[in-house]
Order: C-alpha cells, then structure tokens, then sequence
C-alpha cells in the first residue's frame, strides 16, 4: 500500500472528545452497542485511507506508456478532425456567400442592360 495508508482512527473506537460521540450520544446512543434500531450496526468507524497520488479513486496500477501515447495519438487526430470539419464548414460557407454575391452581381448586370435596352443614352 504504498500510495495510499490508513488513517490514525483505523480500526479503533472513538473517544468521548470525539464530535461524532457526543452527537451520537445526544441521539440516545449508548457506548459499546452498535448502531441501529436492533443495535446489530457497526461498532467501529469506517476505516479512512489518505491517498497520496493523482490516480482516480480505484486505479490500482498506471497506465503503460505505449497506451498514454496511443490515448494522446487518438485525441490529437481527433481533435485534428473536428478542425478540419471546421476548416470545411468556413470554407463551404465562404463559397456559398461568393456564389449568392455572383447572382446578385448578374441581376444587377440584367437590369442594367433591359434599362438601356428601353431607355436608350440618346433619349
């Protein structure tokens, strides 16, 4: 166990200075019995255990460093994705905004020659 070592109140009964003993003691506890309608809980605490590195709660052993490096490999290429479908979804859309601005452009352009079709200069 050398990550993780139990706490110094493992195992043992509390004392009376304990906040825990006087509060049980206001609910009507009595030293010795255990907990519960029937008395049949526990009679010690739940041991405590101080953890004493970053692994999550039930990591029993790290992670090799070929399998961190395929983890970093799949979220970079990941990450490489969603930014390409980024990268196309700007493009897509400044394509799109060329093309109506093109159509606009050919309207223009139409309405200008059907003005001077029927309102010659030399009118």
């Amino acid at each position: 166990m050398g990550d993780v070592e139990l706490g110094s109140a493992a195992h043992t009964a509390i004392d009376s200075s304990n906040v825990g003993f006087k509060l049980l003691k206001k609910c009507g506890w009595k030293e010795g019995t255990g907990l519960g309608a029937s008395e049949q809980g526990m009679l010690e605490p739940i041991p405590t255990l101080v953890k004493k590195n970053k692994r999550g709660i039930g990591a029993d052993k790290t992670k090799k460093k070929v399998e961190v490096e395929r983890d970093l490999d799949a979220k970079m290429q990941n990450n490489h994705d969603m930014q390409s479908k980024k990268k196309n979804k700007q493009v897509s859309k400044r394509i799109r905004k060329m093309r109506e601005e093109e159509e606009r452009m050919k309207e223009k352009e139409f309405e200008r020659a059907f003005f001077r079709e029927f309102w010659p200069d030399n009118v």
